[in-house]
């Protein structure tokens, strides 16, 4: 199969539309990352999302929105009634945007998209590019990210193309994502709500809409046990690289190694890395972390050695993401590193 590229302007979007209503699947750009879309009412198009990317079943889709009203997805039997005041709350605070709500499913929400479970993650993108492309297609999409299955997801067109070239009928190119992590996923069908997967829509933020502190677990799914949500494996977003995360502030170079660095060096670093924290801006380090990932894998490096990840707003997303991609652990002795993998999930 030929991959086309194509703006994400008014005929790129027109095409689009006209491929998924064919059965086929398209790339296009979100805030957060770019998904790999296909018509959430076919079952056939359903199981063309999990080929592509090689996902196991057990690993749950999004359900992406043309509008943020969940009123609209209840009526059309995306979600289930009654709906948790929170979700109403959250969807207002935060729609479109990236935020991802664990619901009921609906009747119309095929089991195959949701890990054979009574739940639904739903959200609706913000960026524009989506927005249109939902609404030309006229039905919500079924949606992960656009890369193969456990790699790092991608924040531009030609990463898209890059892992998935060949799968797929088209990539909208919407440019680079502004956000570049996935979206934050909060569990609203359990008694208080619980984030499980960090993202830009942080705890405090959530805190501040419902007046209720959402619980944060860090756990490490194992492969073959069926999801609530995507994003829990233990392995997941990983380069071909291994990654090693330092304990301390990366102040020598380890052999082999090409570093991401959180810490700005006083001089210039003794060997290949890049910069990741502009500034102390965590924003710039969370949108160029993929991108980061992608260039030390590009490098033929033996290894991937990250600093420690810096307190912050978006340190529980930062260290998510780096924890599910890494191979283990890495301390300086004083005189040499040390690598500790990390222990099985």
């Amino acid at each position: 199969m030929e991959t086309q590229i194509l703006a994400g302007d008014a005929t790129g979007i027109e095409s689009a539309a006209r491929l998924l209503q064919q059965g086929a699947l398209v790339a296009f750009p979100t805030e957060t990352v770019y998904g790999l879309g296909g018509r959430a009412d076919r079952v056939n198009s359903i199981h063309a999302i999990f080929s592509a990317k090689g996902r196991p079943s057990t690993d749950p889709l999004i359900l992406h929105l043309p509008e943020p009203d969940l009123a609209k997805a209840i009526e059309e039997g995306w979600v289930a009634a009654p709906l948790p005041k929170s979700a109403t709350t959250l969807s207002k605070a935060f729609w479109p945007g990236p935020l991802t709500l664990i619901l009921q499913r609906g009747p119309k929400v095929h089991l195959e998209m949701t890990a054979g479970r009574d739940t639904v993650a739903v959200r609706c993108p913000a960026h524009p590019v989506a927005r249109k492309l939902l609404q030309a297609v006229g039905v919500p999409l079924a949606a992960p990210s656009a890369n193969r299955f456990g790699r790092i997801s991608p924040t531009d067109a030609e990463a898209v193309r890059e892992e998935l070239s060949g799968w797929i009928s088209l990539i909208l190119d919407g440019g680079p994502c502004s956000i570049g992590l996935e979206s934050t996923v909060v569990n609203l069908v359990s008694p208080n709500p619980v984030i499980l997967r960090p993202g830009a829509i942080t705890a405090a933020q959530i805190t501040k809409v419902l007046g209720v502190t959402p619980t944060e677990p860090f756990s490490l799914s194992r492969q073959g046990d069926s999801q609530i949500a995507p994003g829990q494996l233990a392995s997941h977003y990983a380069p071909r690289t291994p990654v090693f995360l330092s304990l301390q502030p990366i102040q020598n170079p380890l052999p082999g190694a090409f570093h991401l660095l959180f810490q700005k060096p006083s001089g210039a670093f003794p060997g290949p890395s890049v910069f990741l924290d502009a500034g102390g801006n965590q924003e710039t380090a969370a949108r160029e972390l993929y991108r980061a990932l992608r260039k030390a894998d590009a490098a033929g490096s033996e290894k991937i050695l990250v600093d420690p990840v810096p307190q912050g707003p978006w340190a529980n997303a930062l260290q998510d993401r780096l924890t599910r991609a890494s191979s283990g652990t890495a301390s300086w002795n004083g005189q040499s590193w040390k690598l500790t993998p990390r222990t099985a999930a």
